[in-house]
């Protein structure tokens, strides 16, 4: 189980410092970062129970809202898909979920098909997005503004998530 701790320490360091410094000034179309610490939360271990993870995601959520003064909305947002997951991964996944944690995320990526892990990842960023998005304009006269900034944003995103998850995959023992 320290194992299981150190994995998470590092990886949250890690996911902190590469969006902190590097995808922070990504800024495709001067409006446009690519939302790699998604990574984080979405390959979170399973065996952690329910509470320590939802600590832990907004821990996280807050400490990203230090590196980019965004006033909690990071971790309103990391939260919200921390509680979310479980239900995401269950009706997605269906009877290979496993609620104990038994399995680690790496069986979910070689052991399920193609079609849910696009919707188990599709669906926790477009959560996750539009609920960070919507609670930055907190109006509806935007609407239309946070629709197409969660879309656009929303594609950068599993493009980069999907690529690190399979180099954490590839070099994971």
């Amino acid at each position: 189980m320290d194992r299981i701790y150190f994995l998470v320490i590092k990886r949250f360091v890690f996911f902190i410092l590469l969006q902190g410094l590097v995808f922070n000034n990504f800024d495709l179309f001067g409006m446009y970062d690519p939302l790699i610490y998604l990574t984080f939360i979405l390959t979170f271990p399973t065996k952690i129970n329910k509470i320590t993870f939802m600590s832990i995601s907004f821990i996280f959520g807050l400490t990203l809202d230090l590196f980019s003064n965004s006033l909690g909305f990071n971790a309103a947002a990391c939260l919200t898909i921390a509680f979310s997951r479980s239900y995401i991964m269950a009706f997605i996944f269906g009877s290979f979920f496993d609620p104990v944690g038994l399995k680690l995320i790496r069986n979910y990526i070689s052991e399920s098909s193609f079609s849910q892990k696009f919707l188990y990842m599709i669906s926790m960023i477009l959560i996750h997005h539009f609920f960070l998005f919507s609670i930055e304009s907190l109006s509806f006269k935007y609407i239309f503004l946070v629709t197409q900034k969660t879309l656009m944003t929303s594609l950068l995103t599993i493009i980069f998530c999907y690529a690190s998850i399979l180099f954490m995959i590839s070099n994971e023992k």
